[in-house]
């Protein structure tokens, strides 16, 4: 959906626009009221991803990432606000005779990002100074596929430089998303196909970071971000994967864990403790927590040394320890 067509129709919906860019329009939560354990959005994360050459899709850390269609069945329900019918006019391209839920759930195959594509960026070695200040180990970084962007000039123009390359592969070892993490400052960004002069889709929805790594017979931790994973694996966690952003109990992710046995690492703040939740609520059990807020620490992104997250992994309930078998990996 073009960009006007999307603000236009959310701005029916009375969601107002926090920040406009090329391709993210974000937002209150819309869903906040039904999802969020506050019934608000107190700090704005959520947003519209905006994609000219088909659906484009909502995302929130609460929420997770949700089709347009969902929110506008959502405000048809809760408010009697009814937008679909416009809403599939535009949507559907006049020329494919498919109608809109068909073209949408339609598996295809999943396509990863082109080889040529990463090679147009350095070795982290080149990064080795912000990973040592984040406790990461350079070994571990070249592991899990991470690369440098010391500067690169989009086909948008749009100038990337000094930032992280993460590379979100699947057990097959393709890459099939690119994230970037600003060395100066806390911002990340999405590369996309058009990013790079590409008419083509790539992407797969149910990967983890670190799912290539992943031992399916061994107790496996869930946290949210890939540097969460790297300095969990610098201190000796090896079964450890990251959601890359939001999950919700619905997500295609979680049906890759239905048969393993999931120890829960999501950060200690609000956002951390509903996915936890949506964990729970998806194997409909107690799943096992670990708190990092024992040693000070909001995520495991931020733990010092060895000896704080070993009291993280020690204050467990007793019916929650882990395997003996499997903290001598650690």
């Amino acid at each position: 959906m073009k960009k006007r067509e999307l603000l236009n129709l959310i701005r029916a919906l009375g969601i107002m626009p926090l920040d406009i860019r090329d391709n993210w329009v974000q937002v209150s939560c819309p869903l906040a009221e039904t999802n969020h354990m506050s019934k608000q959005d107190s700090n704005p994360s959520a947003g519209f991803s905006i994609n000219d050459n088909g659906p484009s899709t909502f995302h929130c850390f609460v929420c997770g990432t949700r089709s347009v269609e969902s929110i506008l069945n959502t405000y048809k329900w809760k408010k009697g606000v009814d937008l679909i019918g416009d809403y599939l006019k535009k949507e559907i391209v006049t020329e494919v005779e498919v109608g809109y839920q068909e073209k949408f759930k339609t598996k295809k195959e999943p396509i990863p990002v082109p080889n040529e594509i990463l090679n147009k960026f350095e070795p982290i070695i080149n990064a080795n100074e912000y990973l040592s200040n984040r406790g990461i180990d350079l070994n571990i970084a070249r592991q899990y596929g991470l690369l440098y962007c010391r500067h690169f000039k989009t086909a948008q123009n749009k100038i990337w430089k000094n930032a992280i390359l993460v590379p979100i592969r699947d057990t097959d070892y393709k890459t099939y998303w690119i994230h970037f993490r600003s060395v100066d400052s806390k911002f990340f960004w999405h590369g996309k196909p058009e990013h790079f002069g590409l008419n083509m889709e790539w992407g797969k929805h149910d990967t983890f970071f670190g799912m290539e790594h992943l031992d399916i017979t061994k107790p496996v931790v869930v946290v949210e971000g890939a540097f969460d994973v790297l300095r969990l694996k610098t201190l000796g966690l090896n079964n450890v994967i990251g959601t890359h952003g939001g999950i919700s109990y619905k997500s295609d992710k979680l049906k890759r864990l239905t048969n393993l046995s999931v120890i829960s690492g999501f950060d200690s703040d609000e956002p951390g403790k509903n996915f936890h939740k949506a964990i729970e609520r998806f194997f409909n059990k107690p799943i096992r927590r670990l708190d990092w807020s024992l040693v000070g620490c909001k995520d495991p992104g931020e733990l010092k040394n060895r000896e704080d997250f070993l009291r993280v992994l020690d204050n467990q309930p007793r019916n929650l320890k882990f395997q003996d078998k499997w903290r001598n990996r650690i």
